[in-house]
């Protein structure tokens, strides 16, 4: 059997892959992996974060294989990088969109240029911090209220993140948008981003990234919904 590069991922960026085996060219054993689309493989081993979703390639057949993206776990000693927001530039100044949007994003996963699978995992993490900090309402009332789903309220936020994202057509909406925004950003996919809103209807509020932060802190669970 042909081996796979060992993909070096002291990078910290996120890769995208088919989970399968591949023969260790060190002791000869076989060992469960990521292999990348360009055939690098990762080793996955115990502390290793990964994130299964329901996607496809955008390329290429479709497969009945889930694909998987894959992050680093920090190290216990390890310094936190710092998360700073990101929202599309054209609809920064407003602040339904900037809310709508608006991601915290590991800088060190960025560097300095956003992605569409990047977005979509800083999107799933706010979902899933949204979920965490709602504390007033049931989650099974809140679901019901805005998709008639309350039995998507079981198990932990991480699980329920997942379900909304595998039942609910208006949670993965704003990712395709910026997915399809990202790839082209032409006047025809930014009027899909901010619909129903005009680009003259975009207001112009001042801004900054440490307001913008404070105000992803400060977003609950039920805005956001309602915001889609």
């Amino acid at each position: 059997m042909e081996e796979k590069a060992i993909v070096d991922f002291k990078k910290g960026i996120p890769l995208i892959g088919t989970v399968t085996s591949n023969k260790c060219p060190t002791c000869g054993h076989h060992e469960v992996g990521i292999t990348a689309k360009d055939g690098t493989f990762l080793p996955l081993r115990p502390g290793t974060l990964i994130q299964v979703l329901e996607t496809r390639p955008a390329e290429g057949p479709e497969s009945d294989q889930p694909w998987v993206t894959v992050t680093k776990s920090p190290q216990i000693d390890e310094v936190q990088s710092d998360y700073v927001p990101w929202v599309p530039d054209p609809v920064k100044g407003d602040r339904p969109l900037r809310l709508k949007y608006g991601v915290m994003v590991n800088t060190d996963l960025m560097n300095g240029q956003m992605n569409g699978d990047l977005f979509q995992t800083a999107y799933l993490d706010k979902l899933n911090h949204l979920l965490e900090n709602e504390i007033h309402t049931p989650l099974a009332v809140v679901l019901d209220r805005f998709f008639a789903a309350p039995h998507l309220a079981t198990g932990d936020p991480k699980e329920i993140a997942l379900g909304m994202w595998q039942e609910l057509e208006e949670i993965r909406q704003p990712v395709l948008l910026v997915k399809a925004w990202l790839e082209n950003p032409s006047e025809e996919y930014l009027l899909n981003l901010i619909r129903p809103k005009s680009i003259d209807d975009i207001t112009c509020d001042p801004y900054n990234d440490s307001e913008i932060k404070k105000e992803l802190e400060m977003l609950s669970l039920e805005d956001f919904l309602g915001l889609l």
